[in-house]
């Protein structure tokens, strides 16, 4: 059946807030990104291009990312199968961050890319200074932060039998709830049964919890 605003809960609209901010907030590093290396430095060698596209990457489209992937990871329950793509992204934005500061420490250092008589960069000391300084303050708590985020996701382990059918159970009358009681006659009656079937299964009893379940789908 459609699923009405009414129905949405906190937790569905913090995801898909968090996955389009998420996709346009990766659209826009990726385009980044690009831009900086369509730009014609032939005279320069693979690791050289990238010196000079990558060092002074700004860093605002991954701090955009981190926040959407706090909300995603919140709402993982209900987008288990967007675990392993998220896995990816925070991994390829970590690997990013390593590559700008790592990077920028090497220009800082060399102060010159390329050939003093073909194509070359040249860049002063405040410059350096400066994009060094804003770029580890910037990078490296995004960098840590991405890796931290996507081993924590990953490494997740899987919940026990018990734990799964009582995550089953409560999700099963969440959603009757959402999309049919909420609306019904005995919308307060089923609520009541909601919100004892919560109450009974964080205190562990199962058995108590499932009557009451069975119960509200007679209603």
């Amino acid at each position: 059946m459609p699923v009405k605003a009414s129905t949405l809960t906190r937790e569905d609209l913090l995801v898909a807030g968090g996955a389009v901010v998420g996709a346009a907030a990766t659209a826009d590093t990726v385009r980044s990104v690009y831009d900086r290396f369509a730009v014609d430095l032939a005279g320069l060698s693979t690791f050289e291009r990238a010196g000079v596209a990558l060092w002074d990457l700004r860093p605002l489209g991954a701090a955009v990312f981190a926040g959407a992937a706090l909300a995603l990871a919140a709402g993982l329950p209900r987008l288990e199968a967007a675990r392993p793509l998220l896995v990816v992204l925070l991994s390829g934005y970590a690997a990013l961050g390593a590559a700008v500061l790592a990077l920028a420490v090497w220009i800082a250092v060399q102060g010159s890319v390329g050939a003093p008589d073909e194509l070359g960069f040249r860049f002063t000391d405040g410059e350096r200074a400066v994009t060094l300084a804003t770029q580890a303050a910037a990078w490296g708590p995004l960098m840590v932060f991405f890796a931290a985020l996507a081993f924590r996701i990953a490494a997740r382990p899987e919940p026990g039998p018990a734990v799964a059918e009582r995550a089953s159970v409560s999700e099963e009358m969440d959603a009757l709830w959402r999309e049919e009681l909420a609306f019904g006659p005995k919308r307060e009656r089923a609520r009541g049964l909601l919100g004892r079937i919560r109450e009974l299964e964080a205190a562990g009893d199962d058995e108590a919890a499932r009557a009451l379940a069975e119960e509200m789908r007679r209603l």
